[in-house]
């Protein structure tokens, strides 16, 4: 994989209104400086162990991946309490994505916490807590209410903790592998054997959650980052734009949404749900399970 593009798919979003301001703090120009962006940030991200030094540096990776709570605040919020302009330890720019977000650093482990409407924040921990009930592999997310610096405003975010256990694992996104095909058909063929049953179950669980948003790079492998040894599928993580989200699902009457043609057409799909298809009782009690949680975690009331 060229070295662009590789730093392409770990580098902070520009379209983001934060991510700008973050790189008016490290007095970055542009993303499309891999000089700059390497001299900067090297690459670190906080989910693996990989980074980049020029030859004539001798950096410590514990000290490239130290807490700036600073830098933390300005791509989160905007904006920090503090003038220090720290500029060292985990910059943020390896934190990808379309919303605002940042990686913190609370209780010996990192959090990401990212920002959202109500749609999203609904969706996000809604699916959440449904998975956790059918006991599905998935990122463990909480929710915590913060205010800005910069606006004085309260703001609700979404946690998700970090799932790498401090990049004990390396997650690899599925775009180191297939880029941007998505087609089940393609990737299938191409996973491990131990992988295509947890794959499988992902996008079954995603055509329920109507989450249209499963590109490659938020879903991926771990490995022991001793060993390279792929050891599973990463948990499922990122479900802020299923549900109601996305608006009202569109639902062909034959073939389903926009997931269920492509699974229930291949095959290695068919027997995996035919074997391990959960019964419709138990999706019930964990949709029931769901919007209790949700509702409690939001401060929602029943409309009635």
């Amino acid at each position: 994989m060229p070295l662009y593009i590789w730093l392409d798919n770990r580098c902070v979003d520009m379209h983001r209104s934060h991510s700008r301001k973050l790189f008016r703090a490290l007095r970055l120009q542009n993303s499309e400086n891999t000089a700059e962006l390497i001299a900067i940030g090297h690459g670190v991200s906080i989910t693996d162990n990989w980074w980049i030094q020029r030859d004539d540096e001798n950096l410590e990776y514990s000290s490239l991946k130290k807490y700036n709570e600073q830098i933390a605040d300005i791509a989160l919020l905007g904006g920090s309490d503090s003038d220090e302009k720290n500029t060292k330890g985990y910059l943020e720019l390896g934190t990808v994505g379309s919303y605002e977000k940042a990686w913190r650093f609370e209780n010996d482990c990192w959090y990401m916490y990212k920002q959202g409407g109500i749609q999203e924040l609904v969706s996000e921990y809604y699916s959440y807590s449904f998975l956790k009930a059918m006991q599905f592999n998935v990122a463990e997310y909480s929710v915590k209410c913060i205010r800005s610096a910069e606006t004085g405003l309260s703001t609700t975010f979404m946690l998700s903790k970090d799932f790498t256990n401090n990049a004990e694992f390396d997650f690899e996104p599925f775009c180191n592998y297939f880029a941007d095909n998505k087609e089940l058909d393609y990737i299938l063929p191409k996973l491990p054997e131990k992988l295509r049953k947890p794959y499988v179950m992902t996008v079954f669980y995603d055509a329920l959650l109507f989450n249209g948003d499963r590109h490659n790079q938020n879903i991926g492998v771990l490995r022991n980052s001793s060993t390279g040894e792929i050891t599973e599928l990463a948990p499922g993580f990122d479900y802020n734009l299923g549900l109601i989200a996305s608006g009202v699902p569109r639902i062909n009457v034959r073939t389903g949404n926009l997931f269920t043609g492509s699974l229930l057409c291949n095959e290695t799909c068919r027997r995996i749900l035919k074997e391990n298809i959960p019964d419709r009782q138990k999706i019930i009690n964990a949709a029931e399970l769901a919007s209790y949680a949700v509702k409690s975690a939001l401060g929602l009331k029943d409309p009635n």
